[in-house]
């Protein structure tokens, strides 16, 4: 099986780079993460790199130092001679922006997602599209690296699995979900802490915003459709 060989050759690997897709959420960032977290406690060189800034309702999470923003000037130390590129969900080659480069310099590439529209462009590719959040798969992996979920580890796979769900409301969360998030539970995770800062935190900017559209609410067909304008103008005052 796939996953074997991917984990074996986690375990061969000595320097590793991760990423997700570019203007990375809460699967992205959380998977990478956890799953760098879970390399380092192997004693790899692992790093996490970034196309953009960590959006601000993610700044809590732990293993912040493991990242780099790779289109900055400073601040992103490459590795030299990387063994294994991460690429995580990840649609396709063109979703990883400027850090394609790396990603396609290493001497192999593993690619690990759960869309059904994933191009396979990894040497190895671990798509699972019955996987609500590629949070499920890294979970996974780590597990069979025989790597222990520190709380660190945990806190990143729940961020990961609670957004792709959007908080374990859509259609995509199985048993299997419930069964992986009460694992991370075990761990210590702190629920109410992670929804205040994903589900209940915004910017003053956005809800500006949603006034100003608010504003422009009309009904229609006896007021079963409602249409909402947004324009330039109310971006740039928001």
């Amino acid at each position: 099986m796939v996953i074997n060989q991917i984990v074996s050759r986690l375990k061969g690997a000595n320097t590793i780079a991760v990423m997700p897709h570019v203007f990375a959420d809460g699967d992205g960032l959380g998977s990478s993460v956890a799953l760098a977290l879970a390399l380092q406690q192997m004693g790899k060189q692992v790093k996490v790199y970034l196309e953009e800034e960590i959006p601000y309702i993610y700044e809590f999470l732990p293993g912040k130092q493991l990242t780099c923003i790779r289109n900055q000037i400073t601040g992103c130390n490459d590795i030299k001679n990387i063994d294994v590129a991460v690429a995580l969900d990840t649609g396709d080659m063109d979703r990883l922006g400027s850090r394609a480069e790396i990603f396609s310099s290493a001497a192999t590439t593993i690619n690990i997602d759960h869309h059904t529209t994933n191009s396979e462009f990894g040497f190895y590719n671990l798509v699972q599209t019955g996987s609500s959040a590629v949070g499920e798969i890294v979970y996974q992996l780590i597990k069979m690296m025989g790597q222990d979920l520190t709380l660190d580890i945990a806190t990143c796979l729940y961020v990961a699995i609670a957004t792709d769900t959007g908080g374990f409301r859509y259609s995509n969360t199985t048993p299997l979900t419930h069964q992986i998030t009460a694992d991370l539970l075990n761990s210590g995770v702190d629920v109410s802490q992670i929804s205040q800062a994903v589900f209940e935190t915004t910017t003053y900017s956005k809800v500006k915003l949603t006034g100003l559209a608010v504003n422009t609410l009309e009904l229609q067909e006896k007021g079963k459709v409602a249409l909402v304008t947004v324009t330039d103008r109310m971006l740039k005052e928001a």
